[in-house]
C-alpha cells in the first residue's frame, strides 16, 4: 500500500481538476492509502497523463448515468460524454472490464463496472466504500 494522502494533496488535486472525490474514496485515500492494495492504483495515475484527461473539464462534466447503459444505443453526442466525470481505478472482477469511479453526477462514489471493450456496457455498482471491502482477500475459515 502507498502512504496516504495530506488533505493538501487531495485538495490541489481536486482544485486542478474542479471536482470534490466522492467522500469514501477521499477517506480511503486520506486514511488508509494511495492505492495498490486491491489493485487500485495511486490517484495520480488513475487520472493523469490520459486520453480522457486531456479533455479541458472531463472530470468535473458530471457522469450522466444512473442505470445501466449500451453505447450501441446512443447517438453522437451522447457518446462523447459516455464516461465524463469518472475514471478508471483498477480491473473489476478479472473479466477484461474495468472499474470506474464515478466522480461527479448523480452516481458519484459508485465504481461501475466498464465493459466498452467487452460487450459495450456500462453497469451500475456499489459505492466506493463497499466495492473496495468486497476485493480484499478472505481469511480461510
Amino acid at each position: 500500500m502507498n502512504p496516504v494522502l495530506s488533505s493538501k494533496e487531495v485538495r490541489l488535486f481536486e482544485e486542478r481538476y474542479g471536482v470534490k472525490l466522492p467522500p469514501s474514496y477521499r477517506t480511503f485515500i486520506m486514511a488508509v492509502g494511495d492505492g495498490w492494495w486491491g489493485g487500485i492504483p495511486p490517484l495520480n495515475s488513475c487520472y493523469g497523463p490520459s486520453e480522457e484527461s486531456a479533455w479541458p473539464g472531463y472530470l468535473a462534466t458530471p457522469f450522466p448515468h444512473t442505470s445501466e447503459v449500451h453505447a450501441g444505443d446512443l447517438d453522437d453526442d451522447e457518446w462523447d460524454a459516455l464516461t465524463t466525470g469518472s475514471m478508471i481505478i483498477g480491473d473489476h472482477s478479472g473479466c477484461g472490464s474495468s472499474a470506474r469511479l464515478i466522480i461527479t453526477g448523480p452516481a458519484a462514489g459508485q465504481v461501475w463496472e466498464d465493459c466498452l471493450g467487452v460487450d459495450d456496457t456500462l453497469r451500475p455498482g456499489p459505492d466506493f466504500g463497499v466495492w473496495y471491502p468486497a476485493r480484499l482477500p478472505r481469511k480461510p475459515g
